[in-house]
């Protein structure tokens, strides 16, 4: 409690400067109080500040790539930190000796016009910066960077880039790789073009799950145009167009190229826009993914003349008289011929024809029947067989044909027609001798790939037929 004031002041006095001296009391107190509180928060900004730097410091270490503030007007390098010290893998003193703390030296010496343009350029309407260039590192080496800045406005009018700098060296190969890859895939494709524009071929190319058949080939103008045929082979629309003789091999060389990837060729017919049958030789490719043929692509070219001067020379071969078919020497120029002038890839399948039985027809029914009886099986394998297949008689009752651009299972299936064809009795009325034919096939160029390789292997299939009780074939398979 306050000691009483006495002397020269009044009562009034003495109560005022009492009441003053209470309340000074009061505020000292409050004032105490306040500077506590104060203290308090300054402590606990200063905690949160610490704690702040401390994640700031982990964030600069750890963060991707690099950090570095330089002057915007001088270009001194003001602070690095241990990020950016990594990618080029030495220490500050180093870094900054190297560069002399130089932002401009710190770029390659041939980007830096680009980069000083380019900053100027961006500054002008944007406070951050982003380029890419690069940095002749300690040995040496390229080490692109991509680089990324804020522009910092000082209060003394200073300005500060603050600069997070990413190593892009390997992602910058990654594209020049790519960017080559598609150059050369673009002059591949236009090469492709040219090509294609160059030549009359026509070019096909088969989704298989879709199953649709795009369509390429030129107009009377010489303009290639595309056409897409949908449900093409699954529904058999293609055979449609195709001459009914070759629509068998056709279908069977389709069915080999959708069950196993690879190439081949087929030769076939189809109508031109005046209906008129065209000769086409298809070489084409299948292809395929996870074990499943998805594609397959071809070019067909027109071989119509060389069909038509195949056919002259054929014409203008030597004929059996009885038959009309080549004769024996005809037969052998014009096989060995077709041989030499195939791929490895071609499949030919060489028949050998022996007519069982036949010296009984000449000595039961004599030999005006037997002549009779070479021309009924003359007949029946110029019937069963392509009118573009060799066909000769190669003396008394045995014949040789050499089926082009055919496939196994079409041999096969034309060998068996020729039994059921032939197998007949002949008759003069009163005795009759009942006659069939026993073939051997070969194959071009499995079992041969010259002439009298070839002949041997499906003579020696003919043999096998015979010891089988006639009347069949045998393809020829080696021991």
């Amino acid at each position: 409690m306050s000691e009483p004031i006495t002397g020269n002041i009044t009562s009034r006095e003495a109560e005022l400067i009492s009441e003053a001296l209470k309340l000074g009391g009061v505020e000292r107190k409050e004032h105490i109080r306040d500077s506590d509180e104060l203290e308090a928060k300054i402590a606990a900004l200063t905690a949160q500040l610490k704690e702040a730097r401390t994640e700031l410091d982990i964030l600069y270490k750890n963060m991707p790539g690099g950090i570095m503030t330089y002057d915007a007007d001088t270009g001194r390098i003001l602070y690095v930190n241990d990020g950016l010290l990594n990618i080029f893998g030495c220490a500050e003193q180093e870094f900054r000796s190297h560069y002399m703390d130089s932002f401009s030296l710190f770029v390659m010496k041939e980007d830096r016009a680009r980069i000083r343009d380019n900053v100027e350029a961006q500054i002008q309407f944007f406070e951050q910066v982003e380029l890419t260039y690069r940095v002749l590192n300690l040995v040496d080496d390229i080490t692109w960077i991509n680089h990324r800045a804020t522009m910092i406005r000082r209060d003394d009018g200073s300005r500060t880039f603050f600069c997070i700098l990413t190593d892009i060296t390997e992602q910058k190969a990654i594209q020049n790789q790519l960017q080559s890859i598609n150059e050369q895939l673009y002059m591949e494709t236009e090469r492709f073009k040219l090509i294609e524009e160059a030549i009359d071929n026509v070019e096909y190319d088969y989704d298989v799950d879709s199953d649709t058949l795009s369509v390429s080939m030129k107009d009377a103008m010489g303009i290639r145009h595309w056409k897409n045929i949908e449900h093409a082979f699954k529904s058999g629309h293609v055979y449609e167009s195709v001459h009914p003789d070759d629509a068998d091999v056709v279908e069977s060389v389709f069915n080999s190229a959708s069950k196993d990837p690879g190439k081949g060729v087929v030769e076939y017919r189809m109508p031109d826009e005046d209906g008129r049958y065209r000769w086409y030789r298809l070489n084409y490719a299948s292809f395929d993914k996870n074990d499943r043929i998805i594609r397959m692509v071809g070019s067909a070219k027109d071989i119509t003349e060389e069909k038509l001067e195949q056919e002259r020379l054929r014409t203008e071969a030597e004929r059996d008289g009885m038959t009309g078919l080549m004769n024996k020497t005809a037969m052998q120029l014009s096989v060995a011929a077709q041989l030499t002038r195939s791929e490895f890839n071609d499949c030919h399948a060489l028949f050998m024809i022996d007519t069982d039985n036949f010296k009984s027809v000449n000595d039961t029914l004599g030999h005006g029947i037997g002549d009779d009886t070479i021309k009924f099986v003359a007949d029946s394998i110029r019937n069963v067989f392509r009118d573009t297949d060799y066909i000769g008689r190669m003396g008394g009752d045995e014949f040789m044909v050499l089926m082009s651009h055919t496939t196994p299972d079409v041999a096969a299936e034309r060998a068996k027609r020729l039994n059921d064809k032939i197998r007949s009795d002949v008759t003069d009325g009163k005795e009759s001798v009942h006659i069939s034919c026993s073939i051997g096939i070969a194959f071009y160029a499995k079992d041969g790939e010259d002439y009298d390789t070839l002949f041997r292997a499906a003579d020696n299939a003919l043999y096998e037929a015979k010891e089988a009780g006639k009347d069949c074939y045998r393809i020829y398979a080696a021991n």
